[in-house]
């Protein structure tokens, strides 16, 4: 007896590009919850900065892994995937279909490609790499794993230890999305990207912005996670009285218009993506997909 793969559907693309909406008008039509897979919102108290879903949004229809860790933790692709699988289970288990909605495109990924990642630092490993200086991770890069040398940002501290604690672990991932799943992308022209992107950061400093920065940066360090987000890396300058209130705009924008390419780049490798340009299109897609053979 056959049995009938349950039915998810993602939706992807990059910043600014409506995925939130299109979201939630497709979880009102085809009964369903949003896990958000973004790694700007699942940070408490950064609300207005990462355009996290609105209350009223969020009153619509359920979202997920939304203000899950505090600004001064960082949230690996490994930890989001493990969660976002424990969301999906709940939400299947209600009988509602599961809305995989972001731009971050490892997060995304993780799910859909079933990624395999290497087991975490054992107890104490971290600490005893972190007392080393930069020449000494890579010398003992070049030891126990000399191919990841030429991968590896060797600059990069924080990637350098993850790569010397994960040497000779295997890594793996699906050549195609999971059974199951239905991949939508939203498009969006880059010059129309940029004059959205331009108007929200308007909305944001209209909404208090500048004050959100003040709160996280001043709570949490003003060099903690949240504070490499790219608004909140722009604005704290401004805040602090390094720069203009206009530099400190320009910065913001001109980071989402670079985000905004590097997103859709990683994206549009993706040959397993269907394409909309409206909610038409996406609505037609889902029906046919909901009513046909997986």
């Amino acid at each position: 007896m056959e049995t009938t793969l349950p039915k998810r559907i993602a939706i992807v693309g990059p910043t600014a590009s409506g995925k939130t909406n299109l979201a939630i008008e497709l979880a009102e039509q085809f009964p369903g919850e949003i896990i958000c897979a973004d790694s700007r919102t699942v940070y408490r108290g950064l609300d207005i900065g990462t355009a996290k879903p609105s209350p009223a949004q969020r009153a619509r229809v359920r979202h997920h892994l939304l203000d899950i860790v505090d600004p001064d933790t960082r949230l690996g692709a490994a930890e989001f995937k493990r969660m976002a699988l424990d969301a999906i289970d709940d939400i299947e288990a209600r009988g509602k279909i599961p809305y995989l909605v972001g731009g971050s495109g490892l997060y995304v990924d993780a799910v859909l490609y079933d990624y395999q990642f290497p087991l975490p630092a054992g107890p104490g490993e971290r600490e005893k790499l972190d007392l080393l200086s930069t020449v000494e991770l890579v010398e003992r890069l070049e030891l126990v794993d000399p191919e990841a040398t030429e991968t590896v940002d060797l600059k990069n501290r924080r990637r350098l230890v993850r790569a010397i604690e994960t040497a000779g672990q295997s890594r793996s991932r699906r050549e195609r999305v999971s059974s199951g799943w239905l991949v939508l992308g939203t498009l969006m022209n880059k010059n129309v990207a940029q004059t959205t992107i331009a108007a929200r950061v308007k909305k944001m400093l209209e909404e208090g912005f500048l004050d959100e920065v003040a709160q996280i940066g001043t709570k949490y360090g003003w060099d903690s996670p949240a504070m490499q987000i790219i608004g909140y890396r722009a604005m704290k300058g401004v805040v602090l009285g390094h720069k203009t209130r206009d530099e400190g705009i320009a910065e913001f924008v001109r980071g989402d218009i670079e985000l905004f390419k590097k997103q859709l780049t990683w994206f549009k490798r993706n040959t397993d993506i269907v394409w909309v340009e409206t909610t038409q299109q996406a609505t037609a897609r889902v029906r046919e997909f909901m009513g046909g053979a997986v």
